[in-house]
């Protein structure tokens, strides 16, 4: 079951509640459904978080520290992504390769570094261009920024 069919799934329950009269008689009834939105919404949130598997932008941290991969598109932050951990990051000839967070764990000395690609940044993004705002945002909760650039193309 996708992501789609469950948020099919909240709002049909959604609906059943609405249309459910209220009283003392189908109080238990309406709970048992507010308990399932709750988990249906959950293994929503649960999928946007594992990397690769889920779309979005909704970081979890987990290790000892997070890494963010910010430059412009196809300057080879997937590249670096796959190198230094076992994340499976598409990589392509072409701009915008990757859409959406991709997170790999690394380790170093002994900690474990959550180290994130993040879609390329275009002049603009502060303005919500390229999905700018929302990488900006997934920029913000990390505790280091790599910023990637090419010297042949300054």
């Amino acid at each position: 079951m996708d992501t789609a069919d469950i948020e099919k799934q909240i709002k049909d329950i959604e609906d059943e509640i609405f249309n459910t009269q209220k009283n003392k008689a189908t109080e238990h009834h309406i709970g048992k459904l507010k308990a399932k939105i709750a988990r249906l919404r959950s293994e929503v949130e649960k999928r946007k978080s594992q990397g690769g598997k889920g779309k979005g932008f909704a970081i979890k941290k987990q290790g000892d520290a997070t890494v963010g991969l910010v430059g412009f598109p196809s300057i080879g932050k997937s590249t670096l992504l796959n190198q230094l951990t076992s994340a499976e990051s598409r990589v392509g000839a072409y701009e915008f390769t990757t859409l959406d967070a991709i997170p790999g764990m690394m380790k170093y000395n002994g900690a474990d570094i959550q180290v994130f690609d993040l879609p390329g940044l275009i002049t603009g993004a502060a303005d919500g261009k390229g999905r700018g705002r929302e990488v900006l945002s997934a920029v913000r909760n990390v505790d280091l920024i790599l910023f990637m650039i090419d010297a042949k193309h300054p």
